[in-house]
Order: C-alpha cells, then sequence, then structure tokens
C-alpha cells in the first residue's frame, strides 16, 4: 500500500497525520457519504422552485461565502444541507432564500472558527428575515436532518488523493475549481462527493499535463481511469460555457490567489477545441 508505513514518506512519522488508523478512516466516509445523499429527483416533488432558481440561490451563496472569506468546506456543506432539506421537505418559493442562508449559516457554525452573527446572515438578505425567522428556520433546518450535520465532503477526498502527487498546490487549486462547478450543475446533486473530488482531480492533472492516472491515484482516491469518465465529461461540459453555468465561480477563480484557475481552464478548452 503506497505511502503507508513507507519509511520514506515523512506522513508516516507525523502523528497529526494519523497513518494507522488513515485507511479505516476514509473507508468509514466512503460509508457514510451514501448515508446522507439527497435525491437527484426532488425537484419534481417541489411545488414552486425548479433547478434554475436552484442554480441562482448558490450562486448568490458562492458571493456571499467569499466575501465572508468562508473554508471551501463550508460551501460545499451549505449546498448539501440545501439538497437535503429539499430532498425532505417541499418549500415556498419566498421562503427559499431563507433555507439557503440557514444552511450557510449552521454550515458555518460546524466548519469555521469563527462565523457571522446572525445579525450578520440577516443583512447579508437586506433584512428580508427577521433575526427570529432565521434562528426558528435553524431549528427546523436541524431538526428536519435529525442533527445528522456531519458528512465528509469533497474536499477531504480531494486531500486525500493528492497524497499522490505528494500534494502538489497547482493540480489541487485547479482540482478545486473544478469542483466548485459541480455544485451548480443537478446532474451532480446526489453524486458521491469521492467520486467527484477523484474526477476534478483527475481533470486537474490531464489539463496540466502531468502523466497518467498511476496505481497511487487509483488507490488513494478509490476509483480508477474508467469509473471517472462520465464525471469527468460532465465537468468538461460545464466549463465550456461558464459564464452561463458558473459565473461567480468562475470569477472567483480568475483571481491571482487561486492561481487563475478558472482562466487556465478556459484557455485548455479553447486550445482543446471544447469551448462553445
Amino acid at each position: 500500500m503506497p505511502g503507508v508505513f513507507d519509511d520514506e514518506d515523512e506522513d508516516t512519522f507525523d502523528i497529526a497525520m494519523a497513518t494507522e488508523y488513515s485507511n479505516d478512516i476514509f473507508n468509514y466516509m466512503r460509508e457514510l457519504e451514501y448515508r446522507y445523499l439527497p435525491d437527484s429527483d426532488y425537484m419534481e416533488h417541489q411545488p414552486e422552485i425548479n433547478w434554475e432558481k436552484r442554480g441562482r440561490l448558490v450562486d448568490w451563496l458562492v458571493r456571499i461565502h467569499e466575501y465572508c472569506n468562508m473554508l471551501p468546506e463550508t460551501l460545499f456543506l451549505t449546498v448539501h444541507y440545501i439538497d437535503r432539506f429539499l430532498t425532505l421537505k417541499g418549500i415556498t418559493q419566498d421562503k427559499f432564500q431563507l433555507v439557503g442562508l440557514v444552511a450557510l449559516f449552521v454550515a458555518a457554525k460546524y466548519e469555521e472558527i469563527t462565523f457571522p452573527t446572525v445579525d450578520e446572515v440577516a443583512a447579508m438578505a437586506q433584512n428580508e428575515y427577521s433575526v427570529d425567522e432565521i434562528l426558528r428556520a435553524e431549528r427546523y433546518l436541524i431538526n428536519l436532518l435529525d442533527f445528522n450535520l456531519g458528512w465528509p465532503g469533497p474536499m477531504s477526498f480531494l486531500r486525500r488523493s493528492s497524497k499522490a502527487d505528494n500534494y502538489d498546490s497547482d493540480t489541487r487549486t485547479l482540482a478545486k475549481y473544478l469542483l466548485e462547478t459541480t455544485i451548480m450543475d443537478q446532474r451532480f446533486v446526489s453524486a458521491p462527493p469521492s467520486w467527484t473530488a477523484a474526477a476534478a482531480h483527475y481533470l486537474s492533472r490531464r489539463i496540466l499535463d502531468r502523466g497518467k492516472w498511476s496505481s497511487a491515484h487509483v488507490y488513494f482516491s478509490g476509483y480508477n481511469e474508467e469509473q471517472l469518465k462520465p464525471a469527468v465529461e460532465v465537468m468538461i461540459e460545464c466549463c465550456a460555457d461558464a459564464s452561463r453555468t458558473h459565473r461567480a465561480i468562475y470569477n472567483k477563480y480568475a483571481d491571482a490567489r487561486f492561481k487563475k484557475a478558472s482562466v487556465h481552464v478556459r484557455e485548455w478548452m479553447n486550445f482543446m477545441g471544447f469551448q462553445n
């Protein structure tokens, strides 16, 4: 098993990496990711919203998330809470933004060291909802999810598979952009995060010409090349028209602090003839 109890691997001697438990931990996470997957067809049972409205909500949350400088895990957990909520409960259009706002509030409490106050959360929506409404909605969401708020998001799996690249920063930054595009597309709603993370990593390496998907990548991601192709094809399709499918995410990753990852992907798409 590559990277496990390897005398030449510094992770072996880093107690924070918990090398002796890592396989058990990730096996449990693979089990857990399936336990809380939303239904892919939940929108068929929603009376007043549709996938387009979900896309607009998520786009708005991406901008709020960036403004608050939150962790990537918080964004993925927010969208996960929204999809799980909508799987279990029909919602009216006038309360849809409230669901997204509360999902972000709860996810920030779960993932962040410091998180917005309830007054700051209310201000995010121009005080469209009162503090009392937000707190009542928070209790409702937590109860509906039966207090099962922990979920192994794709960032954990991306870090795991990145070990095969010795945690190469350029590859992982590009993969993070590709991963974020998946939160906008309904086809990824019920996709296991380990699979989307591996596909983003695979496509990132392909774009950066980092060579083949090796046995170490298969080991640390849990997926071979053939298994990743369906997700990779949809990611390429999403990136072919970034201004339509994920404008806020594209603009965020066009910044130098993200190594202009989205611009790099656009240039690669143009070169490969994928761009619309």
